[in-house]
C-alpha cells in the first residue's frame, strides 16, 4: 500500500508538470485567486503570444484594478481581434465604477472615455454628473458642458434647478455671456428668491447682460435694449446704471420713441453718482432736446429735430 501511495503522488506531479500556464491560470481563477491566475496568463502569452491568452491577461488587469496595463492589452488584443471589443468596454465600465466608489474622479474619468472610445452609446448617467464636475474643475469646459447636458437630459426634476446653476458657472468662466443669462434665467424660474445661489444668479444674469448690451448697441439696438432692461430691473450691476439708462434713452431717441427716451434720460440724471459729471450733463442736453427742441450750444441754437436715428449726430 505505501508504494501505491507513492505512485499515486508520482502521477498528480506528472499530471502538475503537464499542465499549461492557461489551464493553471483558469484554476487559479476559478478560485478567486485572481493576482495569482494572472501570473500564469501573462507567463501563457510570453510563451505562446495567443489571442486567448492576451484576452485573460487584458481581463486580469481590469479585475485586479490596473486600468493603464488593462487598456494597454486591450489595445493591442483589439489590433488582433476586434470581436473583444465589448468584453473590453464593458470592463472600463466596471473599473469607472470601482473607482467611483473610492472617490477616484481622474480614474473613473479615464475608464469611461475608453469605454465610450469603443462603444459610444453606453449607459452611463450615473456617473454623468461626477463627471461634469470633475472636468469643469479641471479646466475641461467642452467635457464639462457635454456631461452636464447628458446630465440634465436624465435628472429627476427636483435636481435641474442645480445643475442649470452649475452649467451657468461652466458658460460663464468660458465666457458665453449669452448661456450663462439663459440658463440662469431658467434657473430662477425654479428656485424662490430665498434660495442661497439666487443672489449670485441676480448678480450673474446683469454683468453678463451689461457685458452683451455694451457690444450689441451699434448692431443690434433691439436686442441691446432689451438687454439694458434687464440690467435696470435687476439693478445689477449698481454702479452702471446710470449709464445703462442713457444708453436705452439713446436707443429709444433713435427708434421714434422720445416719451420713453425721456423717461430713460431723467432715470440717467437721477442716478448718475456725479450730478456735475459728463454723463449727468449729456442726459442734461439730450432732456433739454426733448422738452425745448434746444440743441447743447445754450439758447438761440437751432433746434434739432429729434426724430429716428437723428441722435447719433449730436451724441458726445
Amino acid at each position: 500500500m505505501p508504494a501505491l501511495g507513492w505512485l499515486g503522488a508520482g502521477l498528480l506531479a506528472a499530471c502538475a508538470d503537464s499542465e499549461t500556464p492557461l489551464a493553471r491560470g483558469d484554476r487559479l481563477w476559478a478560485d478567486s485567486a485572481f493576482p495569482a491566475a494572472l501570473a500564469e496568463y501573462r507567463l501563457s502569452y510570453a510563451r505562446s503570444g495567443s489571442v486567448e491568452a492576451l484576452a485573460r491577461v487584458a481581463h486580469g488587469y481590469a479585475v485586479t484594478g490596473q486600468f493603464e496595463r488593462s487598456r494597454e492589452s486591450y489595445d493591442e488584443l483589439l489590433r488582433r481581434a476586434p470581436e473583444y471589443t465589448d468584453q473590453a468596454a464593458f470592463d472600463y465600465l466596471d473599473l469607472a465604477e470601482r473607482a467611483q466608489q473610492r472617490s477616484d474622479r481622474y480614474g473613473m474619468a479615464g475608464a469611461v472615455e475608453a469605454a465610450l472610445a469603443l462603444r459610444p452609446g453606453l449607459p452611463v448617467e450615473d456617473m454623468t454628473m461626477t463627471l461634469a464636475r470633475y472636468y469643469a474643475g479641471t479646466g475641461a469646459v467642452d467635457r464639462a458642458v457635454e456631461y452636464y447636458d447628458r446630465a440634465l437630459a436624465t435628472a429627476p426634476a427636483d435636481s435641474v434647478a442645480g445643475l442649470l446653476y452649475e452649467l451657468a458657472g461652466v458658460q460663464q468662466a468660458r465666457g458665453n455671456c449669452r448661456q450663462a443669462v439663459e440658463l440662469l434665467s431658467a434657473f430662477r424660474e425654479r428656485v424662490p428668491e430665498t434660495d442661497p445661489r439666487s443672489e449670485q444668479a441676480r448678480y450673474t444674469i446683469g454683468s453678463c447682460a451689461w457685458q452683451m448690451a455694451r457690444t450689441a448697441i451699434a448692431a443690434e439696438p433691439v436686442r441691446a435694449l432689451a438687454l439694458l432692461e434687464t440690467v435696470n430691473q435687476l439693478g445689477i450691476p449698481a454702479t452702471v446704471q446710470a449709464e445703462a439708462w442713457f444708453e436705452r434713452g439713446e436707443i429709444l431717441l433713435g427708434q421714434g420713441r422720445n416719451q420713453e427716451a425721456l423717461g430713460a434720460y431723467l432715470q440717467a440724471l437721477q442716478q448718475a453718482r456725479t450730478p456735475r459729471g459728463q454723463l449727468a450733463e449729456r442726459a442734461r442736453q439730450r432732456i433739454d432736446e426733448l422738452r425745448f427742441g434746444r440743441r447743447p450750444g445754450g439758447p438761440g441754437a437751432e433746434p434739432e429735430s429729434t426724430g429716428p436715428g437723428t441722435h447719433n449726430r449730436t451724441r458726445t
